[in-house]
Parts: structure tokens; sequence; C-alpha cells
């Protein structure tokens, strides 16, 4: 298991502050598409995961009734995702972010969106802010060619995502005209900033999937969940690109039911291929919840108001540490049982087999699509030996070895 010893408590003057922009909206531009009902949720959801380990945290998003009983106070802290929001906040992010630089820090930015994305008809992606879209041009020229960042991780929960970061179909036949668009598409590519890691929801045109039973957006769920750890193979503490693909890909791999077949796309820092995600071993605000060696299965983590944070089917070979808010009640769950988490100050770490377990009172609803993911998401178990044929199949640049244990006195 990584080492204890290096987790700290507050951010403030870590060598790699983190900032985060967190863009929610349940609401289209396309009178033909039909609004949302947990992309606000899923923003609250990253602003809860993000916030103990950020310097600074930005949610713009309208939050509906039920998300506002689900996440009491967090209201108050939110801007409507608008252009001009939008705008201001990055203003406020990248002149903390220039200080960070000309201190000698590394500062790392996530920009998360879920809600709607559309292509337009010359194949350009977009994202719906509050009553207009935000292009794929506008993305180049307006966050990732002025952003002070060391390190920038794209997260985007949308229906035609891939559009939205990536180029799409052929170049117009007039030689003049061609030229000028070749040049535009050449200075928007990914693969001019080497510094910027993308995940994105699909790869192709589809809805984001909706789970109901969770009130989230089922990729969201994932990628949420691997960030607080559940991700983190060889326990160090850290979860890379490669494992969060991994993740996905075992939480997935059961699922039955067409209609909730997630993809992925997933491209880390062209710079550092192994730059993490998530960093639990970083200054944070953070409490730690251990699942020993031994434990294993399918569990989920729920908050005292309902709020699903995290699903996971843990191998028993390995031990499984996890990040979590500070001064919350929590509830690990099982299919079975289930123990009360009181997470109290920041830097507690929890050993779940010294919880008080009892037998779990949860009852299933739903349809169809439901009980494909009731009963087969996270179905497949994670941990090495999953991690280990994935990278094998896919390519993936690896994780280094499990960290050998401190046994100083």
């Amino acid at each position: 298991m990584f080492a204890l010893s290096l987790i700290v408590v507050a951010s403030l003057g870590a060598a790699s502050p983190v900032y985060a922009l967190i863009v929610a909206n349940n609401q289209s531009n396309d009178p033909k598409q039909a609004a949302l009902k947990f992309a606000d949720d899923d923003g609250a959801r990253y602003f809860t995961v993000l916030k103990p380990m950020a310097q600074q945290v930005t949610l713009l998003t309208v939050l509906d009734e039920d998300t506002q009983r689900r996440f009491p106070g967090l209201a108050a802290k939110t801007r409507p995702p608008t252009r001009r929001e939008l705008g201001e906040a990055l203003g406020r992010i990248n002149a903390a972010m220039k200080v960070d630089r000309a201190a000698g820090r590394t500062p790392v930015f996530f920009f998360v969106f879920t809600g709607h994305g559309q292509r337009g008809e010359a194949g350009e992606g977009s994202i719906a802010l509050l009553g207009e879209q935000f292009t794929r041009s506008e993305l180049f020229g307006q966050v990732l060619q002025p952003i002070q960042a060391s390190t920038t991780h794209l997260i985007i929960d949308a229906c035609d995502s891939y559009f939205f970061v990536n180029q799409r179909g052929s170049l117009p036949t007039a030689a003049p005209q061609a030229m000028a668009v070749a040049q535009f598409l050449e200075e928007r590519s990914l693969d001019k900033f080497p510094d910027v890691g993308v995940v994105l929801s699909t790869s192709s045109q589809q809805e984001s999937h909706e789970w109901a039973a969770i009130n989230a957006g089922v990729f969201s769920h994932e990628v949420i969940s691997a960030l607080l750890g559940a991700a983190d193979v060889n326990s160090d503490g850290k979860v890379e690109y490669s494992e969060l693909r991994a993740f996905v890909a075992a939480a997935n791999q059961q699922v039955d039911d067409p209609r909730g077949k997630v993809n992925m796309f997933a491209r880390p820092p062209a710079r550092d291929r192994s730059a993490p995600l998530a960093d639990l071993t970083a200054p944070a605000s953070n409490v730690y919840l251990l699942l020993p060696a031994g434990a294993e299965g399918r569990h989920w983590l729920e908050d005292s108001h309902g709020v699903r944070l995290a699903d996971f089917n843990k191998e028993a070979e390995r031990p499984l540490v996890l990040a979590l808010p500070p001064g919350q009640t929590f509830f690990v769950r099982t299919a079975t049982k289930e123990a009360r988490v009181e997470t109290g100050p920041a830097g507690r770490l929890i050993d779940v087999a010294q919880l008080a377990w009892a037998e779990s009172g949860i009852a299933a609803r739903g349809g169809s699509l439901d009980e494909s993911f009731r009963e087969h998401l996270f179905e497949r178990s994670y941990g090495a030996r999953f991690y280990g044929g994935f990278v094998s199949s896919s390519g993936e640049l690896p994780v280094g070895p499990a960290p050998e244990p401190d046994l100083a006195p």
C-alpha cells in the first residue's frame, strides 16, 4: 500500500496546486433534444470530489430542486453555465496559475463538462451552455491556448463529445479554402498541446446514459469512482489514464443491454503519459477509507442524503484506499450488508474491517435497463489480473510496479 505518511492535510502551498472548472447543464439548445435529468448531479459530484484536493474549484450550473436537496448548501456556491461566467472563471483561474508558475509551482487544471453535445453541419462539435453553444474552435482558442496550467485534464461527458476535441471529415475541394481550413485545424489539434489529456464519454453519436437509481450519468459515475482511488491498481496512491480506462472497461464488461453500453476515448498528455488524473499522496483535505487485502467484491458508497459517490468491485489480493470528503456521514454497502462511516476531520485513515457491519435493507427497483445496470455494472472484479490483460491487449503504457511496503520502525 502507498505510504500513508505522505498524505498531508491542506492543499495550499502544494508543488502542483489543482484548479477545476466544472460546467454542468441539463438543458439543450436544440428543441429536438430532451433535457437531461442528472447532468447537474454529476457536476455536483465532481465538485464534491475535486474540492478537497484543489486550490480553487468553480461550478457553473443551475441545480434543479431535487439536486439542491441532495446537495444542501451547494447552490449558493454555483454560478450559471453561461459564456460570460465561463470566461470570467477562466480569467480568475489563469491569473492564479500564472502566479503559481512564477513561484516555481506546476499547476494542474481540470476542465469538466457534463451535459448535451452535438455536431454542426460541418462536423464541428460543441457543448451546450445556457442558451448558446460552445464550439470546439472556442475550446482551443479560449481554453487550451491561453491556459497557464502545467498539465490539463479535459473530462467531457456528452453525446458527440469526441468531435468536441477531435477533427472530423474531409476538407473542402477548393485549394485556397482547403489550405486555410487545414491551417485552422492544424492550429487546433490536440497534438499541439502535449500537456493536455482528454477523457471522453463516447466516440460515436449517442446520448449520454443516465441511471435513475443512482441519480447520475453512468460514465461520470465511473470516472468519479476511479478518481476517488478505486482505479488505483498498483496501490501507489495515483490514478493514471491506463488505470482509468481499464477500470471503466471492467465496470462495463458484463452489461448486456446494448442501450447501456458506454464507449470511452481517453488519451494522456503526450509529454508525460504517466501523468496522474488523481494523486491521493498529494496534499489534500480528505479522509481516507482503507479496504484491506482480503476484502473483495462489489461495494458502493452513499452519503446520508442518498448521493451515491462511488462503485467498485475489488479483487482480494491488494488493499484499496479511497479519498472521501471530511465531516460527512457515508455508508459502505454491498448486496447484503452495510456499515456507517463518520469521516470526521481531514487526514484520518478509516479501516473498513474495524467498522460495525449490519444486514442491508436496500430494495431494488426499475425496468429492464435499470436491471441490467444493477445486475451487471461493476460485475467484473477489477484489480491486477484484469488490468494486466487490459494493457496487454490495448497497448496502453502500464503503471509501474507496486511500491514496496515501508517496514521501518
